[in-house]
């Protein structure tokens, strides 16, 4: 009978880890029918297309790796111009996979991450459902795995050609967890033999996501509970006996420990653990940072904090569920908090999503389906206990709620069901990126908005001055102005200056006691305006017409006030001429004649209406003194529609990249495919 009910559980076991990656891999791979089906939105030549920023960061590395090219600890001469990073040391687990498997498979790193980011994100499934099936709590287990595997953030985050480190991010931390805990209960050689797997996976963690200060607080939450408790056992009379007995018996298995997690990593982790919570906890509230340059990290989208219904929504699907999962992990930890306890800092990270950017939803979601989980679990046991339903009847009811949980939770998440990934580049402007490459030498230098740096430096493979890993700089500011400001003398001026000084100089002028507004007036002067060794090439892309009110907002920035201009440039889509004089688009009217935009039902009126002809000739139309602009391009035998306020109107961003109405006396056009890619060259002869 015993070895019947054994089978039994540990049948049911592999049933719910069977059920729950097959669940977790279907809504990943389901998107390749509407891939396979539109080719052409999602593939450039045949090769996939990243649905990462970051996807480009790591490919670049593979590529180096493969080529020979990639020196670790070593200057990389195509990120952070001019300072430069360094490359990482070691070289990161993902890209050192993509390298590898790409040799293996005989492919392209992008075919190799359409596969890879899935199948890895659903690994996390097997050392979750195993934690809690030791602590006999089965469902806990279950539901808390596919919560994880369908919440839609991390869905969204370990999608098909990802090519990103959320994949293993949960992972890591609940398989440290795991043998911390089977560790806890252990002795001698099993014990050393537990806590040398966890060593290898802490240290695994450190190479895979190098947030060291995440794996250094296992390490001593691990310490801590093993010495306490250990103390709580211990024979001794006094306090401080117990302690010290304690800490000399663990001391061996520790360092064990230690070893295997690398101590140059752990010692990493106490700078880590402090920049962590310095930018994701500290810096994201606030307006400004780095010497009071305006605070990049409030427009990017995975640090956007959402309110409690959204992170419901999110994290669960149904704000019921959310409340009924955080009120069964809060009771499951603190009735069962030494064997939960190590599940702590995964928990802790997970409630940074109330607070802090929305990434953390990834990590607090499984926890919900943990507390509901739990919930089942006492409820069954209480039936048991009471003799309300037999033993096979509770047997029938956990196949019953194993098949039909999935289905209600997919139910309650139909945005994951729904969600198709996209691609976070186009197939026309990879080809532009490439023909940047062919455009500008190889020792240029581009300037463009942070979020392609790492694109370019991958497909183009060309120097950027910010990227994905650097935007925090004071450097992003400037980028920002030349794009707002109205004077192509300025922009010239930030350009070159910066190119001559770099995030290293402003910080030198900051300790010098220079206040940021006498450090800006400085660079737009034209102070440290000189030439360069390196050409430098300004791009702008398409995507930066929806970010522009984010640029504009940093571009604009008042010190004083500590805010800048949020005034952003529509583009109005499936226009129609209806009369001479008459254009709809969409909801809104354009009447030419009146000089009005009629927008739900409100007129707005038009101060001029500028017109571009496919040959590159500009026309306008004054209406009256005050009001907005609108923008009628004529391209390839297609029309665009942009409407805009004055400061926009008159920005660098809209006269360079919309009008392409450029002063040459400070730039050349070089490359003119507009609306995807529109680069100048930067005149570097002086007056």
């Amino acid at each position: 009978m015993e070895d019947r009910n054994k089978f039994r559980k540990y049948l049911l076991l592999a049933v719910s880890i069977f059920i729950t990656v097959f669940v977790g891999l279907y809504l990943r791979f389901d998107d390749l029918k509407v891939w396979n089906q539109y080719k052409e939105r999602f593939f450039y030549k045949d090769t996939p297309l990243f649905t990462s920023y970051d996807a480009f960061f790591f490919a670049h590395y593979s590529k180096e790796y493969l080529n020979g090219s990639y020196k670790a600890g070593e200057r990389d001469h195509l990120r952070f111009v001019p300072d430069n990073a360094t490359y990482p040391s070691p070289i990161p687990m993902e890209s050192f996979l993509g390298a590898k498997l790409s040799e293996v498979f005989n492919t392209n790193i992008e075919n190799i991450a359409l596969w890879l980011t899935p199948i890895l994100s659903i690994f996390f499934v097997v050392p979750l459902t195993v934690y809690f099936f030791r602590l006999n709590l089965f469902f806990a287990g279950f539901v808390g795995a596919l919560f994880g595997v369908v919440n839609f953030i991390y869905l969204v985050r370990t999608s098909i050609a990802r090519f990103d480190t959320d994949s293993l991010n949960l992972f890591f931390p609940f398989g440290m967890a795991l043998f911390f805990l089977l560790a806890l209960n252990s002795e001698g050689k099993r014990k050393y033999i537990y806590l040398a797997t966890a060593g290898i996976l802490t240290l695994g963690y450190s190479w895979w996501y190098a947030h060291y200060g995440i794996t250094l607080s296992f390490l001593i939450l691990y310490l801590l509970v093993a010495v306490f408790i250990k103390a709580k056992e211990s024979q001794e009379v006094f306090f401080k006996e117990k302690l010290l007995a304690s800490i000399r018996k663990e001391l061996p298995y520790f360092g064990i420990l230690l070893l295997l997690s690398n101590p140059v990593f752990v010692y990493r982790g106490i700078f880590n653990f402090l920049s962590l919570v310095k930018t994701y906890l500290i810096n994201f509230f606030k307006p400004a940072v780095s010497g009071g340059f305006p605070n990049v990290f409030m427009s990017i989208s995975e640090a956007q904090h959402f309110d409690i219904v959204r992170t419901a929504d999110l994290s669960s699907g149904n704000i019921l569920l959310f409340a009924i999962g955080l009120l069964g992990v809060s009771i499951l930890f603190v009735k069962r908090f030494r064997e939960t306890v190590f599940l702590l800092p995964i928990f802790l990270i997970g409630l940074m999503a109330l607070k802090g950017g929305n990434r953390f939803i990834m990590y607090l979601s499984p926890f919900i389906g943990i507390g509901i989980g739990y919930l089942i679990d006492s409820t069954l046991s209480f039936f048991k206990r009471k003799e309300f339903l037999g033993e096979l009847r509770i047997y029938f009811l956990i196949l019953i709620l194993l098949l039909l949980l999935p289905f209600l939770l997919l139910y309650f998440n139909k945005n994951s069901v729904a969600f198709v990934i996209e691609p976070k580049i186009t197939p026309e402007l990879q080809a532009g990126f490439i023909k940047l490459g062919e455009i500008a030498p190889k020792n240029s230098w581009i300037w463009t908005w942070w979020d392609y740096g790492y694109a370019i430096q991958y497909l183009a493979t060309r120097a950027t001055f910010h990227d994905g890993g650097s935007q925090g700089s004071p450097k992003t500011y400037f980028v920002a102005t030349t794009f707002s400001i109205d004077s192509p003398k300025v922009a010239h001026n930030t350009i070159l200056g910066i190119a001559n000084i770099g995030a290293k100089g402003i910080s030198d002028l900051v300790k010098e006691g220079k206040r940021e507004k006498e450090i800006r007036n400085m660079i737009f002067s034209g102070k440290f305006s000189k030439p360069t060794k390196n050409p430098i090439y300004w791009v702008f892309t398409e995507d930066e017409i929806g970010k522009f009110m984010w640029i504009n907002y940093f571009g604009t920035w008042n010190f004083d006030l500590k805010k800048g201009i949020k005034s952003p440039i529509f583009i109005l889509k499936g226009c129609r001429l209806r009369s001479k004089n008459l254009i709809i688009c969409g909801n809104n009217i354009l009447d030419l004649q009146k000089g009005i935009v009629i927008s739900g039902g409100k007129a707005i009126p038009i101060k001029s209406l500028v017109i571009r002809n496919e040959n590159g000739t500009i026309y306008d139309k004054n209406y009256r003194e005050k009001g907005i602009y609108l923008e009628i391009l004529k391209e390839k035998g297609r029309s665009f529609f942009f409407v805009m306020g004055e400061q926009p109107f008159r920005s660098m961003f809209n006269q360079m990249y919309i009008l392409r109405n450029y002063d040459k006396k400070y730039f050349e056009l070089v490359y003119d495919d507009f609306p995807t890619i529109v680069v100048y060259k930067i005149n570097q002869k002086m007056e």
